[in-house]
């Protein structure tokens, strides 16, 4: 939609082209608006009434659109078909051009000695604009709703997320310390429900600076919590005064939705939802939950090419003063496969692709992440032992996941 600065500036354009009339000697400028004063208000009516009716054919399509998107998609996707920007700038031109129409036929009427015709070729124009829009929204639409480019844009989003929540996997990040402050610390308590959705740890380092403590955090971005549970610890229980209770609390973020902000799983959701709609009995489309898991893996991969998430914040003392849990790379890929694997265990296609893609990242995985990865290959395994009852289908599975362990194997250093 457009701004509320560049919706007044087309109104003024608006009512100042009303009373600009171009000529060329006792001749109107060809390409302009030729007709006579008094034709010009009937004509600008029927422009009205076309793009009316027309933002209207917008809105159904659009609407008809994100209610096939909710029902094969996932009704949490709709943020993302409302946030694209091509969506946004449609839906704006359709509208400011009927704004801008409406302006210039107030001042038409009435008007028998000046001839608007700037003002009513610019509104023909915008007509022949939107005519142009209709026809790529509509293509684009169409794209929109098909389960691979959904797929891609989440990808994407995800993606993004990455690279702004993980660090280069060269940068150093304070890791958890070895050691917990010396005393319990005293619990704080929320005063809110629903999802974490960001974190203020700086707020919370000045707050632990200012009162001279520790503070501990039980939760990481995107749990869901209730009213009157734990949240966090504060040591020395002496700086647990009703000040520092607020403060810490104003530090943290909870809202009625699960969102990206520091949530790198969050997105993650987005793509399993995905997959498991298309793993239910109504809509039995195997296709498009491999194509979700093949974007997990990639996104997986970047991952794996990461840092780990900072866990513990220091003040410019270097004193600890935040510690704070975070996602894992097992956490991580618990999230994208662990759900994705119940829902598709009696389906042999889905497992033996679960396997092959956890191959594919058993064979960039590092030291560190090469137990999360294999653990993974042998609950799917076990899954497919206890679910399958083809024997073929179950000895193919066994042979892909003994080429993705094999590949583990391979990784390793030989002794001697």
């Amino acid at each position: 939609m457009g701004s509320p600065s560049a919706d007044g500036a087309r109104c003024a354009r608006a009512l100042l082209a009303v009373h600009l009339p171009l000529s060329q000697g006792d001749n109107s400028v060809w390409f302009l608006y030729s007709g006579s004063a008094e034709e010009a208000p009937p004509f600008l009516t029927s422009l009205v009434t076309a793009m009316i009716t027309m933002a209207t054919l917008v809105i159904s399509i659009t609407m008809v659109v994100l209610t096939l998107a909710a029902q094969q998609l996932g009704p949490r996707l709709i943020r993302s078909f409302m946030a694209d920007r091509r969506t946004q700038v449609t839906l704006g031109l359709f509208f400011a051009t009927v704004v801008y129409l409406l302006l210039v036929l107030r001042g038409a009427y009435g008007n028998v000695e000046q001839v608007p015709n700037l003002a009513v070729s610019i509104g023909t124009l915008l007509v022949l604009l939107c005519l142009v829009a209709l026809l790529v929204f509509v293509h684009h639409l169409a794209r929109s709703i098909i389960a691979d480019n959904t797929i891609e844009r989440v990808g994407e989003t995800l993606d993004d997320d990455i690279e702004r929540l993980l660090p280069e996997q060269d940068a150093k990040s304070a890791s958890e310390p070895d050691t917990r402050p010396s005393e319990t610390g005293t619990p704080l308590s929320l005063t809110a429900n629903g999802y974490v959705q960001a974190l203020d740890y700086e707020g919370l380092v000045d707050c632990a600076k200012d009162a001279d403590a520790v503070i501990e955090i039980s939760f990481k971005p995107g749990r869901h919590v209730v009213e009157g549970s734990t949240y966090a610890w504060i040591s020395p229980t002496s700086a647990a005064n009703d000040d520092i209770r607020d403060q810490i609390e104003d530090c943290v973020v909870v809202g009625g939705e699960r969102t990206s902000v520091q949530d790198v799983e969050a997105p993650i959701r987005q793509l399993v939802e995905v997959a498991l709609r298309a793993l239910s009995p109504s809509i039995n489309d195997p296709f498009t939950a491999m194509a979700v898991i093949d974007r997990l893996t990639t996104s997986l991969a970047k991952i794996m090419r990461r840092g780990s998430a900072q866990c513990v914040w220091t003040d410019e003392d270097g004193a600890v003063r935040l510690i704070a849990p975070h996602s894992t790379f097992a956490d991580i890929v618990q999230e994208a496969f662990r759900q994705i694997r119940q829902h598709g265990s009696e389906q042999p296609a889905i497992l033996i692709r679960l396997v092959e893609s956890l191959g594919q990242l058993l064979a960039l995985a590092n030291k560190d992440q090469r137990a999360a990865l294999k653990e993974q290959v042998e609950i799917v395994l076990e899954t497919g032992r206890r679910d399958i009852a083809q024997k073929q289908d179950l000895e193919a599975l066994e042979r892909r996941a003994a080429e993705a362990l094999g590949r583990a194997d391979e990784k390793k250093p030989k002794k001697g």
